[in-house]
Formats: structure tokens, C-alpha cells, sequence
């Protein structure tokens, strides 16, 4: 399909890998050791640092009334953490289906590589599991794939996304 896709005039601009984790295999993981305190967003003044976090991390505007919506939404859940106070990653939980998906999985770049990417995923799975939840599900980017498989996730497909080279196809008859 890729190929199809180039010859048609779009290009690869992004890619990620599906991942799967069967949340029994979190019972056995120890808690995270760090100072990261992992708190579930329930007000909009939290909300408010749950979008500023994420709108830096990926470089976009976040919506904010789209996240004050999902915040009423049973299904979404939204994890954020803070180190001496300061919001420094985040967390979107969705539930559907019986399937827990973490989105917007984030850390500030000053604050990575110390395992908060980890421990946020982890209590927000770990809360999934304790609900009912049996099975969790993301898409990583190559950065967070690595940090994924030490949580037991397995890659299950390719993601890539395509974008349109000009503003017209060439379709050949």
C-alpha cells in the first residue's frame, strides 16, 4: 500500500508501531522509584496544566474545550504528573471496549529519561486493570517504543502516516 501511495504522489511523513499488553502481566511489576507524584486530573485547573504540558511537549495547541469535554466523559481519563509541585508529563486513558488506550503520553524534555514516562503509563494501566480492564493498547513513537517494551508491550502492526506531495494526484489510466 506504501508503495502505491508514493507512486501516487504522497510521501511518508511519520510512522509509530501498535503495541498490546495483557494488564495481568502489570501484578508483577514493582512500583516505579522516583519522585514523580501521579495525580488523575479532576478539575479544570488541571486540565488547564494537563493541556500546557502536552501542547509543549508536541509542539501543537492542544484544544482545550475539546479536553474539557472528554474530562466529563466517563471513558476518558486524564493522568498528571508533578515533581516538587511542577506539571512535568501527562497522560490520556481511554476506555472502550474493554480496552484501555493511553494517549498523549508525555514528558517534558528537561524530565526525561528518569522513568516518568514509565510510572505514569504504569498507574494509569494498573487503574485500568483494577476497574476490569484486561488489555492495553498505544501507539509509540520510536522514542516511547523502548520505554514500552520494559512495561511488557509487544509491537503488533506499523502505523504510517502519509501526507500529499501537491495538492493534486497523478493517477495513471
Amino acid at each position: 500500500m506504501g508503495i502505491f501511495l508514493e507512486d501516487i504522489g504522497f510521501s511518508n511523513v511519520y510512522q509509530q508501531v501498535g503495541m498490546a499488553l495483557n494488564l495481568e502481566d502489570l501484578k508483577h511489576q514493582t512500583a516505579d522509584e522516583n519522585e514523580l507524584v501521579v495525580e488523575f486530573v479532576e478539575d479544570t485547573e488541571h486540565l488547564k496544566q494537563w493541556v500546557e504540558v502536552v501542547s509543549l511537549v508536541f509542539g501543537i495547541k492542544v484544544d482545550y474545550e475539546l479536553m474539557e469535554y472528554l474530562l466529563l466523559e466517563p471513558e476518558a481519563k486524564f493522568y498528571l504528573g508533578n515533581l516538587e509541585g511542577k506539571p512535568v508529563s501527562s497522560l490520556m486513558l481511554y476506555l472502550s471496549s474493554g480496552v484501555a488506550g493511553l494517549h498523549a503520553v508525555s514528558t517534558i524534555k528537561e524530565y526525561r529519561n528518569r522513568g516518568f514516562g514509565l510510572a505514569i503509563s504504569r498507574k494509569a494501566l494498573k487503574d485500568a486493570f483494577k476497574i476490569g480492564y484486561k488489555v492495553g493498547v498505544l501507539q509509540a513513537s520510536t522514542i516511547g517504543e523502548r520505554v514500552y517494551r520494559k512495561m511488557g508491550f509487544q509491537k503488533y502492526c506499523d502505523i504510517i502516516s502519509y501526507e500529499l506531495k501537491e495538492n493534486k494526484m497523478y493517477l495513471e489510466k
